[in-house]
């Protein structure tokens, strides 16, 4: 693991991880610049191609932009207004109606459990490849490492597949946010997230009036009441 080397260290790894699928598709690490002690870690599950929806050339002009080298400028949940990014803004706003203070900054920070570009459709085949658990295996224990190397107060995990890295809870709404170690060798924590996934916040359960919107609002809100969202 290459906690001691520096963030290219960790753009490299994962590359190399998930080349072994040998998929087509480009492979994308982060999609914000990175820093230390960040605010907030976003974990997803895997990027989509929509950067841009207006204009292909430049949506495959950032997706480029992100594969090739850890962003330093651009910033996804920023500049961009793909689903995830404007379902994470429309929940940060919502919630800024209470807590003031609560934004999204050059301080929250993104990567995905999978690294490899998808459509909308999520990571639809990519599972069924022979390999695809071994790598998965590996990039879980790379994102425990990133976690405990850039020491980031909050960690969200958004949808089922990024709450898998921490949770075993077989519905989402059965997950608690809770502190978490940094690692086995220190008394330092971070606060742990789960979310619905923020690109799908329209949906909502069979015979549940509350859509994933309403439900990720209340979940962060409680977070922030019981001291388990620090910003």
């Amino acid at each position: 693991m290459p906690s001691t080397n520096g963030f290219e260290q960790y753009f490299n790894e994962i590359r190399l991880i998930w080349g072994k699928l040998n998929n087509p598709n480009r492979i994308i690490p982060f999609c914000t610049p990175l820093i230390m002690n960040p605010k907030f870690l976003v974990i997803g599950t895997n990027h989509s191609n929509n950067f841009d929806r207006k204009s292909e050339t430049e949506n495959n002009r950032i997706a480029d932009l992100f594969s090739n080298r850890i962003p330093i400028e651009v910033h996804t949940f920023l500049d961009h207004q793909h689903p995830f990014a404007e379902g994470l803004k429309g929940v940060v706003g919502e919630i800024q109606r209470e807590y003031k203070n609560f934004k999204i900054t050059r301080e929250w920070i993104g990567t995905n459990r999978c690294a490899i570009q998808t459509d909308s459709g999520g990571l639809g085949e990519i599972p069924e490849h022979e390999e695809y658990q071994n790598c998965e295996k590996k990039m879980d224990a790379l994102l425990k490492d990133f976690i405990c190397f850039s020491k980031p107060e909050n960690v969200i995990l958004t949808g089922m597949h990024a709450c898998r890295l921490f949770y075993t809870d077989k519905r989402l709404q059965d997950m608690s946010c809770k502190k978490m170690p940094l690692s086995k060798d220190t008394k330092e924590t971070f606060n742990l997230i789960p979310i619905w996934h923020l690109s799908e916040l329209w949906r909502q359960n069979k015979n549940d009036p509350e859509s994933f919107r309403e439900k990720t609002i209340k979940r962060l809100k409680q977070a922030i009441e019981e001291g388990f969202c620090e910003y």
